[in-house]
Protein backbone atom coordinates (compact mmCIF):
# COMPACT_ATOMS: atom_id res chain seq x y z
CA UNK A 1 0.00 0.00 0.00
CA UNK A 2 2.81 2.27 1.16
CA UNK A 3 4.69 1.99 -2.41
CA UNK A 4 1.18 2.80 -4.11
CA UNK A 5 1.07 6.01 -2.30
CA UNK A 6 4.69 6.58 -3.59
CA UNK A 7 4.44 5.89 -6.96
CA UNK A 8 0.83 7.96 -6.70
CA UNK A 9 2.97 10.89 -5.66
CA UNK A 10 6.40 10.69 -7.46
CA UNK A 11 3.51 10.91 -10.92
CA UNK A 12 1.30 13.87 -9.17
CA UNK A 13 4.87 15.64 -8.57
CA UNK A 14 6.28 15.02 -12.43
CA UNK A 15 2.51 15.87 -13.63
CA UNK A 16 3.10 19.03 -11.60
CA UNK A 17 6.32 19.99 -12.73
CA UNK A 18 5.26 19.14 -16.98
CA UNK A 19 2.84 21.74 -15.94
CA UNK A 20 5.12 24.16 -14.74
CA UNK A 21 7.76 23.66 -17.53
CA UNK A 22 4.51 23.77 -20.39
CA UNK A 23 3.54 27.28 -18.40
CA UNK A 24 7.47 28.79 -18.31
CA UNK A 25 8.42 27.30 -21.87
CA UNK A 26 5.17 29.69 -23.22
CA UNK A 27 5.92 32.48 -25.07
CA UNK A 28 5.47 35.51 -23.34
CA UNK A 29 2.58 37.54 -24.88
CA UNK A 30 2.90 41.72 -24.68
CA UNK A 31 -0.02 44.34 -26.12
CA UNK A 32 1.46 47.52 -27.11
CA UNK A 33 -0.81 50.54 -29.23
CA UNK A 34 0.28 51.85 -32.56
CA UNK A 35 -0.83 54.73 -35.43
CA UNK A 36 0.34 55.88 -38.43
CA UNK A 37 -1.34 59.25 -38.61
CA UNK A 38 -1.63 62.20 -41.12
CA UNK A 39 -2.70 65.67 -39.79
CA UNK A 40 -3.16 68.51 -41.16
CA UNK A 41 -3.82 72.29 -39.59
CA UNK A 42 -1.79 75.34 -38.74
CA UNK A 43 1.04 76.20 -36.51
CA UNK A 44 0.74 79.59 -35.45
CA UNK A 45 -1.21 81.32 -38.78
CA UNK A 46 0.75 78.53 -40.90
CA UNK A 47 -0.57 75.76 -42.52
CA UNK A 48 1.13 72.49 -41.88
CA UNK A 49 1.02 69.37 -43.19
CA UNK A 50 2.26 66.69 -40.02
CA UNK A 51 2.67 62.78 -40.27
CA UNK A 52 3.13 60.78 -36.97
CA UNK A 53 3.96 57.01 -36.49
CA UNK A 54 3.46 55.78 -32.87
CA UNK A 55 5.13 52.33 -31.37
CA UNK A 56 3.73 51.32 -27.81
CA UNK A 57 4.99 55.01 -26.12
CA UNK A 58 7.24 56.41 -28.53
CA UNK A 59 6.39 58.89 -31.73
CA UNK A 60 8.45 60.09 -34.90
CA UNK A 61 7.78 61.80 -37.47
CA UNK A 62 7.55 64.89 -39.64
CA UNK A 63 5.97 68.11 -40.50
CA UNK A 64 6.02 70.60 -43.47
CA UNK A 65 4.88 73.84 -44.09
CA UNK A 66 2.25 74.40 -47.51
CA UNK A 67 2.99 74.04 -49.92
CA UNK A 68 5.54 70.93 -49.42
CA UNK A 69 8.07 69.96 -51.37
CA UNK A 70 10.21 66.74 -51.90
CA UNK A 71 12.86 68.95 -49.80
CA UNK A 72 10.79 70.26 -47.28
CA UNK A 73 8.26 67.64 -46.66
CA UNK A 74 10.10 65.69 -44.02
CA UNK A 75 13.12 68.13 -43.50
CA UNK A 76 11.44 69.02 -40.03
CA UNK A 77 12.10 65.85 -38.15
CA UNK A 78 9.48 64.76 -34.95
CA UNK A 79 10.61 62.57 -31.63
CA UNK A 80 8.90 62.13 -28.61
CA UNK A 81 6.79 60.20 -26.70
CA UNK A 82 2.93 59.98 -25.71
CA UNK A 83 1.71 59.78 -22.43
CA UNK A 84 -2.41 59.51 -21.61
CA UNK A 85 -3.28 61.98 -24.73
CA UNK A 86 -0.26 63.90 -24.68
CA UNK A 87 2.59 64.15 -27.13
CA UNK A 88 5.61 65.69 -26.19
CA UNK A 89 8.01 66.29 -29.32
CA UNK A 90 11.63 67.40 -29.88
CA UNK A 91 12.06 69.50 -33.54
CA UNK A 92 14.75 69.23 -35.39
CA UNK A 93 16.33 70.26 -38.88
CA UNK A 94 17.89 67.40 -40.39
CA UNK A 95 19.08 69.18 -43.29
CA UNK A 96 21.11 71.28 -40.89
CA UNK A 97 24.75 70.47 -40.53
CA UNK A 98 24.26 69.65 -37.12
CA UNK A 99 20.42 68.38 -36.85
CA UNK A 100 20.20 71.56 -34.82
CA UNK A 101 16.82 71.59 -32.24
CA UNK A 102 14.13 73.88 -34.05
CA UNK A 103 11.12 73.55 -31.86
CA UNK A 104 9.57 71.80 -29.13
CA UNK A 105 5.67 70.46 -29.41
CA UNK A 106 2.72 69.47 -26.66
CA UNK A 107 0.26 68.13 -28.06
CA UNK A 108 -3.10 66.98 -26.57
CA UNK A 109 -5.16 64.47 -28.79
CA UNK A 110 -8.60 64.57 -28.91
CA UNK A 111 -10.36 62.03 -31.27
CA UNK A 112 -9.76 63.25 -34.19
CA UNK A 113 -8.45 66.51 -33.12
CA UNK A 114 -5.38 67.89 -32.00
CA UNK A 115 -4.47 70.89 -30.45
CA UNK A 116 -0.96 72.28 -28.25
CA UNK A 117 1.70 74.77 -28.42
CA UNK A 118 4.72 74.73 -30.37
CA UNK A 119 7.69 76.53 -27.92
CA UNK A 120 11.22 77.42 -29.25
CA UNK A 121 14.62 76.18 -28.02
CA UNK A 122 15.01 79.27 -26.21
CA UNK A 123 11.59 79.08 -24.34
CA UNK A 124 11.19 82.65 -25.75
CA UNK A 125 8.50 82.28 -28.43
CA UNK A 126 5.40 80.03 -28.21
CA UNK A 127 2.90 79.54 -31.06
CA UNK A 128 -0.70 77.45 -31.06
CA UNK A 129 -1.58 74.08 -32.80
CA UNK A 130 -4.34 73.61 -34.04
CA UNK A 131 -4.49 69.86 -36.31
CA UNK A 132 -7.40 67.69 -37.67
CA UNK A 133 -6.70 63.88 -38.62
CA UNK A 134 -6.85 63.77 -42.53
CA UNK A 135 -8.14 60.11 -42.86
CA UNK A 136 -9.85 59.38 -39.66
CA UNK A 137 -10.38 56.15 -38.85
CA UNK A 138 -12.79 54.58 -35.67
CA UNK A 139 -10.69 51.38 -34.69
CA UNK A 140 -7.61 51.68 -32.52
CA UNK A 141 -4.88 49.15 -33.26
CA UNK A 142 -2.76 47.43 -30.52
CA UNK A 143 0.12 44.83 -31.93
CA UNK A 144 0.42 41.32 -29.69
CA UNK A 145 3.93 40.42 -29.45
CA UNK A 146 6.70 38.52 -27.80
CA UNK A 147 8.34 41.44 -26.33
CA UNK A 148 8.09 45.40 -26.18
CA UNK A 149 9.62 47.01 -28.71
CA UNK A 150 12.97 49.16 -27.94
CA UNK A 151 13.12 52.58 -27.69
CA UNK A 152 15.29 53.04 -30.82
CA UNK A 153 15.57 51.07 -34.20
CA UNK A 154 18.30 48.60 -33.45
CA UNK A 155 20.39 45.98 -35.67
CA UNK A 156 18.32 43.00 -33.94
CA UNK A 157 15.41 41.63 -35.39
CA UNK A 158 12.33 43.54 -33.99
CA UNK A 159 9.58 41.51 -31.79
CA UNK A 160 8.05 38.85 -33.34
CA UNK A 161 4.03 39.75 -33.99
CA UNK A 162 1.54 37.19 -34.04
CA UNK A 163 -1.80 39.42 -34.19
CA UNK A 164 -3.57 42.90 -34.61
CA UNK A 165 -5.87 43.25 -31.98
CA UNK A 166 -8.95 46.22 -33.33
CA UNK A 167 -10.55 48.17 -30.40
CA UNK A 168 -13.60 49.86 -30.90
CA UNK A 169 -14.82 52.63 -28.44
CA UNK A 170 -12.07 51.11 -26.18
CA UNK A 171 -13.83 47.49 -26.82
CA UNK A 172 -12.09 44.61 -28.32
CA UNK A 173 -13.72 44.01 -31.10
CA UNK A 174 -11.46 41.55 -32.93
CA UNK A 175 -8.23 39.74 -32.86
CA UNK A 176 -6.78 39.19 -36.62
CA UNK A 177 -3.33 36.41 -36.42
CA UNK A 178 -0.34 37.06 -38.34
CA UNK A 179 2.93 36.53 -38.86
CA UNK A 180 5.17 39.82 -38.75
CA UNK A 181 8.66 40.57 -38.00
CA UNK A 182 10.42 43.71 -39.06
CA UNK A 183 14.49 43.92 -39.52
CA UNK A 184 14.61 46.48 -36.59
CA UNK A 185 11.24 47.79 -35.79
CA UNK A 186 7.84 46.43 -36.18
CA UNK A 187 6.03 46.97 -39.18
CA UNK A 188 2.64 49.01 -38.75
CA UNK A 189 -0.38 47.92 -39.64
CA UNK A 190 -1.74 50.38 -42.72
CA UNK A 191 -5.10 51.51 -43.51
CA UNK A 192 -6.15 51.54 -46.87
CA UNK A 193 -8.56 51.19 -49.18
CA UNK A 194 -7.78 47.80 -50.84
CA UNK A 195 -10.83 46.96 -52.89
CA UNK A 196 -11.70 50.76 -53.42
CA UNK A 197 -15.16 50.25 -52.19
CA UNK A 198 -14.86 53.40 -49.58
CA UNK A 199 -14.47 51.38 -46.37
CA UNK A 200 -10.43 51.07 -44.66
CA UNK A 201 -9.06 47.65 -45.48
CA UNK A 202 -6.02 46.88 -42.78
CA UNK A 203 -2.77 45.54 -44.23
CA UNK A 204 0.09 44.84 -42.62
CA UNK A 205 3.99 44.16 -44.18
CA UNK A 206 5.34 40.60 -42.91
CA UNK A 207 9.15 40.05 -43.71
CA UNK A 208 12.07 42.63 -45.78
CA UNK A 209 13.11 40.18 -47.72
CA UNK A 210 15.39 41.32 -50.95
CA UNK A 211 13.45 44.36 -52.03
CA UNK A 212 10.91 45.49 -53.09
CA UNK A 213 9.57 41.96 -52.64
CA UNK A 214 7.75 42.58 -49.32
CA UNK A 215 5.49 40.30 -49.00
CA UNK A 216 2.15 41.32 -47.20
CA UNK A 217 -1.47 40.31 -45.27
CA UNK A 218 -4.34 42.41 -46.21
CA UNK A 219 -7.90 42.08 -44.88
CA UNK A 220 -10.72 43.85 -46.57
CA UNK A 221 -13.53 45.31 -44.08
CA UNK A 222 -17.22 43.83 -44.85
CA UNK A 223 -19.93 46.28 -43.96
CA UNK A 224 -22.21 44.13 -43.06
CA UNK A 225 -20.50 42.06 -40.40
CA UNK A 226 -18.28 44.96 -39.38
CA UNK A 227 -15.34 42.55 -39.31
CA UNK A 228 -12.32 42.31 -41.48
CA UNK A 229 -11.99 39.41 -43.10
CA UNK A 230 -9.03 37.58 -45.08
CA UNK A 231 -8.34 38.96 -48.87
CA UNK A 232 -7.93 36.97 -51.57
CA UNK A 233 -5.26 34.61 -52.36
CA UNK A 234 -4.65 36.89 -55.25
CA UNK A 235 -4.12 39.85 -53.42
CA UNK A 236 -2.29 37.84 -50.59
CA UNK A 237 0.06 36.89 -53.18
CA UNK A 238 1.22 40.16 -55.20
CA UNK A 239 4.52 41.48 -53.19
CA UNK A 240 4.36 45.26 -52.05
CA UNK A 241 1.12 46.21 -52.77
CA UNK A 242 0.13 50.22 -53.31
CA UNK A 243 -3.30 50.77 -53.67
CA UNK A 244 -4.36 53.51 -56.19
CA UNK A 245 -7.44 55.26 -54.74
CA UNK A 246 -7.92 57.45 -57.56
CA UNK A 247 -7.53 55.26 -60.26
CA UNK A 248 -9.09 52.13 -58.78
CA UNK A 249 -4.78 50.24 -59.38
CA UNK A 250 -3.11 48.04 -57.36
CA UNK A 251 0.68 48.37 -58.29
CA UNK A 252 3.07 45.68 -57.30
CA UNK A 253 6.72 46.89 -57.87
CA UNK A 254 9.08 43.86 -58.02
CA UNK A 255 12.15 42.13 -58.72
CA UNK A 256 13.46 39.16 -60.68
CA UNK A 257 17.16 38.03 -59.26
CA UNK A 258 19.83 40.61 -60.05
CA UNK A 259 18.87 42.28 -63.30
CA UNK A 260 14.76 42.39 -64.38
CA UNK A 261 12.79 44.85 -62.23
CA UNK A 262 9.08 45.38 -63.37
CA UNK A 263 5.52 46.63 -62.42
CA UNK A 264 2.45 45.02 -62.63
CA UNK A 265 -1.24 46.68 -62.16
CA UNK A 266 -4.63 45.17 -61.17
CA UNK A 267 -8.21 45.98 -61.32
CA UNK A 268 -10.77 44.42 -59.64
CA UNK A 269 -13.63 42.63 -62.05
CA UNK A 270 -16.30 42.44 -59.29
CA UNK A 271 -14.94 40.22 -56.37
CA UNK A 272 -11.88 39.27 -58.45
CA UNK A 273 -8.52 40.57 -59.07
CA UNK A 274 -6.98 40.95 -62.82
CA UNK A 275 -3.96 41.32 -63.86
CA UNK A 276 -3.95 44.56 -66.18
CA UNK A 277 -0.81 45.43 -67.78
CA UNK A 278 2.87 44.55 -67.31
CA UNK A 279 6.38 45.70 -67.69
CA UNK A 280 9.96 44.43 -67.16
CA UNK A 281 13.06 46.52 -67.54
CA UNK A 282 14.76 46.90 -70.81
CA UNK A 283 18.73 48.48 -71.64
CA UNK A 284 18.68 51.18 -74.08
CA UNK A 285 21.36 50.89 -76.69
CA UNK A 286 22.84 54.72 -77.07
CA UNK A 287 25.91 56.33 -78.71
CA UNK A 288 27.45 58.42 -76.03
CA UNK A 289 30.80 59.81 -78.09
CA UNK A 290 32.13 56.77 -79.71
CA UNK A 291 30.53 54.69 -78.04
CA UNK A 292 27.82 52.77 -77.11
CA UNK A 293 26.31 52.56 -73.54
CA UNK A 294 23.47 50.57 -72.59
CA UNK A 295 21.06 52.32 -70.08
CA UNK A 296 19.41 50.05 -67.94
CA UNK A 297 15.49 51.45 -67.59
CA UNK A 298 12.65 50.74 -64.90
CA UNK A 299 9.16 51.37 -65.74
CA UNK A 300 6.62 52.93 -63.55
CA UNK A 301 3.08 52.83 -62.88
CA UNK A 302 2.05 56.77 -63.42
CA UNK A 303 -1.87 58.07 -63.37
CA UNK A 304 -3.15 54.76 -63.31
CA UNK A 305 -0.48 53.74 -66.75
CA UNK A 306 2.76 52.24 -67.05
CA UNK A 307 5.69 53.88 -68.10
CA UNK A 308 9.39 54.42 -68.46
CA UNK A 309 10.77 57.71 -67.41
CA UNK A 310 13.79 56.84 -69.37
CA UNK A 311 12.49 56.65 -72.75
CA UNK A 312 12.95 57.15 -76.79
CA UNK A 313 10.19 59.71 -77.73
CA UNK A 314 9.39 60.86 -80.93
CA UNK A 315 9.00 64.26 -81.42
CA UNK A 316 8.40 65.77 -85.04
CA UNK A 317 10.17 64.07 -87.08
CA UNK A 318 13.36 63.51 -84.69
CA UNK A 319 13.86 61.10 -81.68
CA UNK A 320 14.97 62.21 -78.28
CA UNK A 321 16.05 60.96 -75.18
CA UNK A 322 14.19 61.69 -71.96
CA UNK A 323 17.28 61.59 -69.87
CA UNK A 324 20.91 62.94 -70.72
CA UNK A 325 22.50 61.58 -67.10
CA UNK A 326 24.76 58.39 -68.47
CA UNK A 327 26.96 57.62 -65.65
CA UNK A 328 24.37 55.21 -64.45
CA UNK A 329 25.27 53.71 -68.19
CA UNK A 330 27.35 50.39 -69.12
CA UNK A 331 29.74 49.62 -71.58
CA UNK A 332 28.78 46.01 -71.72
CA UNK A 333 25.24 44.58 -72.27
CA UNK A 334 23.13 42.30 -68.95
CA UNK A 335 22.77 39.03 -69.66
CA UNK A 336 19.06 38.18 -70.60
CA UNK A 337 17.66 41.51 -70.48
CA UNK A 338 15.84 43.17 -73.63
CA UNK A 339 17.76 46.35 -75.86
CA UNK A 340 14.41 46.59 -77.57
CA UNK A 341 13.99 49.85 -78.36
CA UNK A 342 10.72 51.00 -77.59
CA UNK A 343 9.42 54.37 -79.57
CA UNK A 344 6.89 56.49 -77.79
CA UNK A 345 4.74 59.21 -78.75
CA UNK A 346 2.27 61.49 -77.59
CA UNK A 347 -0.96 61.75 -78.36
CA UNK A 348 -3.34 64.56 -79.79
CA UNK A 349 -4.66 64.26 -76.26
CA UNK A 350 -1.56 64.12 -74.45
CA UNK A 351 -1.14 60.77 -73.34
CA UNK A 352 2.36 58.99 -74.47
CA UNK A 353 1.73 55.69 -76.14
CA UNK A 354 4.33 52.98 -77.74
CA UNK A 355 3.85 53.77 -81.70
CA UNK A 356 6.49 51.54 -82.76
CA UNK A 357 9.29 49.06 -81.71
CA UNK A 358 12.99 48.37 -83.22
CA UNK A 359 13.98 45.08 -82.20
CA UNK A 360 16.92 42.91 -82.88
CA UNK A 361 17.20 41.00 -85.71
CA UNK A 362 18.80 37.75 -86.61
CA UNK A 363 21.33 38.68 -89.85
CA UNK A 364 22.81 35.86 -91.95
CA UNK A 365 26.77 35.91 -92.40
CA UNK A 366 28.94 33.62 -94.07
CA UNK A 367 32.48 32.53 -91.91
CA UNK A 368 34.90 30.48 -92.47
CA UNK A 369 32.85 27.75 -90.03
CA UNK A 370 30.19 28.33 -92.83
CA UNK A 371 27.03 30.63 -92.54
CA UNK A 372 25.89 31.97 -89.07
CA UNK A 373 23.52 34.29 -87.63
CA UNK A 374 24.08 37.00 -86.09
CA UNK A 375 22.05 39.59 -83.96
CA UNK A 376 21.97 43.21 -85.73
CA UNK A 377 20.60 45.25 -82.63
CA UNK A 378 19.25 48.66 -82.85
CA UNK A 379 20.87 51.79 -81.49
CA UNK A 380 20.10 55.52 -81.08
CA UNK A 381 22.45 57.93 -82.38
CA UNK A 382 21.87 61.64 -82.86
CA UNK A 383 18.00 61.50 -82.95
CA UNK A 384 17.84 58.01 -85.37
CA UNK A 385 18.05 54.29 -84.83
CA UNK A 386 20.87 52.76 -86.69
CA UNK A 387 21.99 49.04 -86.45
CA UNK A 388 25.24 47.29 -86.07
CA UNK A 389 25.88 43.44 -86.02
CA UNK A 390 27.13 41.97 -83.21
CA UNK A 391 29.84 39.79 -84.19
CA UNK A 392 33.26 39.31 -82.48
CA UNK A 393 36.21 36.95 -83.39
CA UNK A 394 34.98 34.03 -81.40
CA UNK A 395 31.59 34.65 -82.89
CA UNK A 396 29.80 34.14 -79.47
CA UNK A 397 26.73 35.93 -79.96
CA UNK A 398 26.09 34.18 -83.42
CA UNK A 399 24.63 30.98 -84.20
CA UNK A 400 23.99 28.19 -86.64
CA UNK A 401 20.48 28.45 -86.59
CA UNK A 402 18.06 31.43 -86.15
CA UNK A 403 16.72 32.14 -82.91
Amino acid sequence: MRDIFVFIMACSLLSAHGQSFAQEAKPPRVEFPVWERGLSGTLGTKPINVALTRIAGNVSGWYCYEPCSEKTRQQLELTGTVKANTLKLAERDSQSAKNIATGRWTVNLDGDNASGTWTSPDGRKTFPLHLRDTQPVPFELRLVADAMPKESDDSDAAPYVTAIRIYRNGRLAQELPTDSQGPGRVFIPSFVDANFDGFPDLTIALSLPAGPNIPQQTWLFDPGTQHFVDAPETLLGIASPEFDKKFKTIVSQWRNGCCEHGVTTYRWDGGRLKEAATASSVQLPVLVGQKILYCYTIPESRDGRIEFPDRVEQVGDRLTLTFDDFSGCESQALPNVSGDIAIWKRDGAGELKVVRTESTAWKPIDTTAGRRYCPEMPYIANGQIKRRVLMDGTQEDCTGTVP
